[in-house]
């Protein structure tokens, strides 16, 4: 999930919501990322935010996710 647009982004969420999630930012190519990318069902690059045992929450595929589509989906799971 490395980009220009995405990893800026995700830091910046990152502080938002210290000590309420954690964030993750994996290289497509690397570990087990493309495992993760097949069961998540995203098109090589995305978003995705999961539970404590991996399950998904909500995913966006693709680039084409913006901060504050973003943190209404991370608002909306944490109930505010």
């Amino acid at each position: 999930m490395l980009c220009s647009k995405i990893e800026p982004m995700v830091h910046g969420l990152a502080e938002d919501y210290a000590g309420k999630m954690t964030f993750v930012v994996r290289d497509y190519k690397e570990g087990d990322s493309p495992a993760r990318i097949t069961r998540y069902g995203l098109d090589v690059h995305g978003m995705v935010i999961t539970d404590g045992a991996d399950e998904v929450q909500w995913s966006e595929s693709g680039h084409k996710q913006t901060r504050d589509g973003v943190k209404a989906a991370i608002d909306k799971l944490l109930g505010g």
